[in-house]
């Protein structure tokens, strides 16, 4: 129990550190922001105003402006801000977008937060589909390829984790656009209309992005865990148990699969929880998903600080917690992790 709480210190840590330098890097931007919007409030209000002159409502503009930037401590030094910030970030107090809105769930609303949790679901259910049938189809190749190094199977998964890695998968994914869905029509394409909050309208949608990274994945990820497996099989711990008259299934679920459990669920966590905050920002613009890759580039693009500093904190966040949970099940999943 002590190992736990330490490492969820480590992790705290780390996360608070990451936090402040992103909110020291974006401090001055954020705090100009954040005085535009509440300005652009005031001057709405000041319209409302009947019978003052243009001066007049100037002047109660900046009269009112000055006491929040004041009240808000906008004209603080840089880490005086910064501290702000991180705190405003670590507690999720909102933030608001200078140029995107929500566009279903809360529709018109500026807040980041919304704005980014309509956005998630969506990855979450592109990314989770294409990395469970990736997992279903490369751990029987990586398993086959394992047990007989250099035979059909193995040069078969050899070759595809290179296409894979060398092929322009953006461009392969624009091929099967073309065939799929522009000259087969067998799927959605890119520029269908799409009702976001129809479910049957999104797994429609989805099925070619799905198709597409699923196999360009298979290959790179079977041969990773070919590599792990093989390892796992020259272990003396295996060649003992084949010794002593082990069935071959239980050589492979109970001493093969126990021990290369920890590297292969690594690598499967990590890729899924990267893809989902991310988006696969390259994956999600050639598909036109609607996703945290998209949002991730909609804000670069309009330069919308609040979004892109949120984004790298839940970013930063769940990896962490991926962290935290990989540690957990280490010790679940592989007897020779020990803790003190």
């Amino acid at each position: 129990m002590r190992w736990l709480v330490i490492k969820a210190v480590n992790l705290l840590i780390v996360l608070v550190a990451v936090t402040f330098i992103v909110a020291a890097m974006t401090s001055g931007p954020m705090a100009q922001i954040q005085i535009n919007q509440y300005k652009q409030a005031l001057q709405q209000q000041v319209k409302n105003q009947l019978g003052l002159t243009p001066q007049e409502r100037m002047e109660w503009v900046n009269e009112r402006l000055q006491t929040y930037i004041e009240s808000q401590g906008l004209n603080k030094p840089w880490y005086i801000l910064s501290l702000k910030y991180t705190i405003d970030l670590l507690k999720f107090t909102d933030l608001n977008s200078t140029t995107l809105t929500s566009m279903y769930w809360h529709q018109g609303s500026r807040k980041v937060l919304y704005i980014i949790g309509e956005r998630i679901p969506f990855s979450i259910l592109l990314f989770t589909t294409s990395s469970i049938l990736t997992l279903l189809f490369a751990l029987p190749l990586a398993l086959y390829a394992a047990r007989s190094p250099g035979g059909r199977v193995d040069n078969t998964v050899i070759t595809w984790s290179v296409f894979g890695v060398s092929m322009p998968w953006w461009w392969l994914a624009m091929v099967f656009i073309y065939l799929f869905a522009y000259k087969w029509h067998i799927f959605a394409g890119p520029g269908a209309q799409t009702d976001w909050t129809n479910i049957v309208d999104v797994l429609r949608r989805m099925a070619l992005p799905v198709i597409t990274v699923t196999i360009l994945s298979i290959g790179d990820s079977a041969f990773r865990m070919r590599n792990i497996l093989l390892d796992t099989f020259n272990e003396d711990f295996v060649t003992v148990a084949r010794a002593k008259g082990v069935p071959e299934h239980d050589v492979l679920m109970k001493h093969v699969l126990r021990a290369a459990a920890p590297p292969i669920v690594t690598i499967v966590l990590f890729s899924l929880v990267l893809s989902v905050v991310n988006g696969a920002i390259i994956t999600e613009l050639v598909f036109n998903w609607f996703g945290m890759g998209r949002l991730y580039w909609d804000a670069i693009e309009s330069n919308d600080v609040p979004v892109l500093v949120e984004l790298t904190y839940i970013t930063t966040l769940l990896y962490l917690l991926t962290r935290f949970a990989l540690d957990i099940l280490y010790t679940y999943l592989d007897p020779r992790v020990k803790r003190a």
